[in-house]
C-alpha cells in the first residue's frame, strides 16, 4: 500500500527547552517505572517501525505516531531485561525521537528539533512548542477514547483481544476519511470490520493545523478489556 504523506509544520526551540522536554519524559518514565516489572528485550538495530513492532506485541503498549516520523528512522539494538521504558528509551536513542506517554501503556513519539532559534526567538519558539506539544498530547487522548469507544461498541466481545496496526487520515473537522491496515490480527474479517467502524468514525475533536498524517495507530491487547469498554457499552446499550 503506497499513500502519499503531507508532513506536518516543522518546529524550533532552544536546547534548554528540549532538555527540560527530555529530562521531564525521563523523570516521568522513572515515576510509572516504580514497581514496573523487568522483560526480556532482544531487538536488534532496524527499522523503527519494525522495533515499535516487535515492542507492541511484547509490552502490549500501544503507539500514536504519524508515518511521516518515523520513516527511514532506525531503531538502537535493546538487548537485556529491562522495563518498558526504559527500553524504549534505549530504542529511540539517536533516533532524533522521544516518547510522550499519553496514559500507563500508550505513548506518542515527538521530534526533538536539532536547530537552535537565536535572541529574541526563542521565546516565541519555546511557547510555539510548547503550544504544539499540548495540543498533540490533547489529540492523542482523544484518537485513544474516540476509537476504544467506537470499537467497544461494535466488537463487544474482540475489543481488546488482538494486536492490529492500522493507518489513519482525518480531516479538518474531524471525520476519518480513510483508514488502512499495516499489520493484520490475523482474521481478515475482524480487520475489514474494525476499518470499517473507523471509516465510519466522527472523532470528539477535529485534528490540531498541520498534524502530519497519516497517524499510525497500533491496537494491542488489554489487560481488562471488559472495564475498559464498560462505560461504552452502557451507553450503547442506551
Amino acid at each position: 500500500m503506497t499513500r502519499t504523506s503531507a508532513p506536518g509544520g516543522a518546529l524550533t526551540l532552544s536546547w534548554c527547552l528540549v532538555m527540560a522536554l527530555m529530562m521531564g519524559a525521563r523523570l516521568a518514565a522513572a515515576q510509572a517505572d516504580q514497581g514496573a516489572a523487568a522483560m526480556r528485550f532482544d531487538l536488534p538495530a532496524q527499522p523503527l517501525e519494525i522495533s515499535l513492532s516487535v515492542f507492541g506485541r511484547i509490552t502490549g503498549h500501544s503507539v500514536l505516531v504519524a508515518s511521516s516520523l518515523t520513516a527511514g528512522r532506525e531503531a538502537a539494538a535493546v538487548h537485556g531485561d529491562f522495563t518498558p521504558r526504559e527500553a524504549l528509551q534505549q530504542m529511540l536513542a539517536g533516533t532524533g525521537l522521544v516518547a510522550r506517554y499519553t496514559g500507563a501503556d500508550a505513548f506518542t513519539l515527538v521530534a526533538v528539533p536539532a536547530a537552535l532559534p537565536a535572541g529574541d526567538q526563542a521565546p516565541k519558539a519555546e511557547g510555539a512548542f510548547t503550544e504544539a506539544a499540548r495540543a498533540h498530547d490533547g489529540y492523542a487522548a482523544v484518537l485513544q477514547a474516540s476509537i476504544t469507544r467506537v470499537l467497544c461498541i461494535a466488537q463487544p466481545d474482540a475489543f481488546g483481544r488482538y494486536r492490529l496496526g492500522i493507518q489513519l487520515w482525518i480531516d479538518p473537522v474531524g471525520d476519518v476519511s480513510d483508514a488502512r491496515v499495516l499489520q493484520g490480527s490475523g482474521l481478515a474479517p475482524r480487520d475489514a470490520a474494525v476499518l470499517a467502524s473507523l471509516r465510519a468514525m466522527a472523532l470528539d475533536a477535529p485534528p490540531p493545523p498541520g498534524m502530519a498524517q497519516p497517524i499510525t495507530i497500533l491496537l494491542t491487547p488489554r489487560a481488562d478489556p471488559a472495564r475498559d469498554c464498560r462505560r461504552y457499552r452502557a451507553a450503547g446499550a442506551g
